[in-house]
């Protein structure tokens, strides 16, 4: 029996249609004998490409509640071990849902898809890898190299802790419902741990990106009096605007100037 399905805009529901992308994106990775979880499977056309994969198990996180019945009966009678969990991601720790690194892979709203990658990098250990489609203006911004114009806060805080590769671009007429901008395909792998304290950076960087086109000392200015001699201590040129400041530049003065 067909199951009565409406797509629901306030959720961003748009959903990848194309079967060749779809298995592209499933052999992104050997998937085989990991533990996957995919978050917004929605009708599940891309949890049919990853359950072909064998990973050991598969955790998938839908929000909508009406998707239920879809799901479940997608996923019955697999000969791998499927957990299927009607929540909100946003709400949900990943580093609890399992006990071993686990690769996150999914289709990402757009109007939430940063607010997730920010969540998840507080604990991006949990993670042997991200495999995600964000908007293609979201994905230029996270992997952005400083004297880039994306470059800014969202670029530090990612790439301090993580390597962003763009995969692939993906144009609307690649969905249902068509949505009005370009996606890619992202992965981020999480980078040997460095001791540094990730609130005082993000503290930092949100006063450092106040004014863009601003130099550094006048952002800073309201640090302290003496800021432009501070920054010059750290190796650095105070006369440098932020976008032209490396991740690392910007945990070593996080960490002397606050």
């Amino acid at each position: 029996m067909k199951i009565e399905f409406k797509h629901k805009k306030s959720l961003g529901q748009n959903f990848l249609i194309n079967k060749k992308i779809l298995k592209k994106i499933s052999f992104l990775k050997d998937f085989k004998n990991q533990e996957i979880v995919e978050v917004g499977p929605g009708k599940g056309y891309l949890t049919e490409f990853i359950i072909k994969r064998k990973p050991s198990k598969l955790i998938l996180i839908e929000k909508d509640k009406t998707l239920n019945r879809i799901l479940s009966d997608l996923i019955k009678n697999k000969d791998i071990e499927i957990e299927l969990i009607i929540g909100d991601a946003l709400k949900i720790s990943m580093n609890k849902l399992s006990k071993k690194k686990i690769i996150l892979i999914g289709n990402l709203p757009y109007n939430i898809a940063t607010t997730l990658i920010l969540n998840w990098l507080e604990y991006i250990d949990s993670f042997k890898s991200i495999i995600v489609m964000v908007q293609k203006e979201v994905a230029s911004r996270l992997s952005a190299e400083e004297k880039t114009r994306h470059y800014g806060r969202i670029s530090v805080l990612i790439q301090v802790l993580a390597d962003v590769r763009v995969k692939f671009d993906v144009a609307p007429e690649n969905f249902f419902p068509k949505p009005k901008v370009h996606s890619s395909i992202i992965e981020i792998i999480p980078k040997k741990k460095i001791e540094f304290d990730y609130h005082k950076l993000d503290k930092f960087l949100k006063i450092s990106f106040t004014h863009k086109r601003k130099t550094l000392k006048n952002n800073l200015s309201k640090i302290s009096s003496n800021i432009e001699e501070k920054i010059f201590k750290c190796g650095i040129d105070p006369a440098l605007r932020p976008e032209e400041i490396s991740p690392n530049q910007f945990i070593k003065l996080s960490q002397e100037l606050l």
